[in-house]
């Protein structure tokens, strides 16, 4: 039994996938199977994954014949790794050499972390990304708060609870899935780059109109598992919009104040009256 699972979604990545799986094949911890699915590319991804798989033992490689989408992919991996330990590489993205090694030994030392994720080094450009530290529930309101390409995870949590990606989502899985991770268990995100991410135009984040759809679901349903009181869920939620054939922002509402279209005040609080227009009194709270 291997102690990690690397898993490795591909889809039409000859451009990078060999200096990516590189990457892995060359850890300073060796420990480890490494699980690929070519995902229905139409290019050469699966050739140049059967080669390293022929001369590599670790490298267990599954090609689908028809794309089925990142987040079944997701969890076919999932579900074939055996490893005490999970962890991600995307395949275009370089896992720096002492990767593996550092997330094992964080995990071995701190038993009460299930999630530990760490900066990532963008390609081009070297800039650093960082989340919070300790992410907590809340915090994944307002955006994703674990870099998946960079994360390891204890494997048994993730299945004590039956925890899976939503096949239906084709971005944003990984928003999904950490938002119900976060509940259970706990996070932790190191201050060091582990891992080099590249940024492309062409990624599925950049170019799939669901996107902005899928967040707004998600975020509803951080809200909906932190309480079911409407005003409650007003208090928390720093502004959420209402939308108009689900693309035209009619309404924006704040704590304090509701904008027509999205920046015209139409209604506002000043102490314990609201406004209308910011102006004109309209009501008297409490009274």
């Amino acid at each position: 039994m291997p102690r990690v699972s690397v898993l490795m979604p591909a889809y039409n990545a000859e451009k990078y996938i060999a200096e990516s799986i590189e990457s892995i094949l060359n850890q300073t911890f060796s420990d480890f199977e490494f699980i690929i699915i070519n995902d229905g590319s139409h290019d050469n991804t699966a050739q140049i994954v059967k080669k390293y798989a022929a001369h590599d033992s670790r490298i267990k490689f599954v090609d689908n014949a028809h794309n089925s989408g990142v987040g079944v992919v997701r969890n076919m991996l999932l579900d074939m790794a055996v490893g005490e330990f999970v962890a991600y590489q995307d395949a275009d993205d370089i896992s720096f050499p002492h990767r593996l090694q550092t997330m094992v030994e964080f995990l071995d030392a701190h038993p009460d972390i299930t999630v530990v994720g760490s900066a990532l080094k963008t390609m081009p450009g070297n800039k650093i990304i960082k989340c919070p530290k300790c992410p907590k529930i809340l915090d994944f309101y307002v955006a994703n708060h674990i870099a998946n390409p960079s994360v390891m995870f204890r494997r048994a949590d993730i299945n004590k609870h039956g925890i899976r990606y939503n096949p239906s989502y084709t971005t944003a899985e990984d928003y999904d899935f950490w938002t119900r991770v976060v509940r259970y268990f706990n996070v932790f995100n190191l201050d060091d780059a582990l891992v080099h991410y590249r940024e492309q135009a062409t990624s599925l984040s950049h170019n799939n109109p669901q996107m902005e759809r899928n967040d707004k679901i998600i975020q509803s349903g951080v809200l909906n598992f932190l309480t079911s009181n409407p005003r409650l869920q007003m208090m928390i939620a720093p502004c959420h919009r209402i939308y108009l054939f689900g693309i035209l922002p009619v309404f924006k509402i704040k704590r304090t104040r509701i904008y027509l279209f999205d920046f015209i005040p139409l209604v506002g609080l000043r102490g314990n009256w609201w406004y209308l227009f910011d102006v004109i009194p309209l009501y008297k709270q409490g009274a």
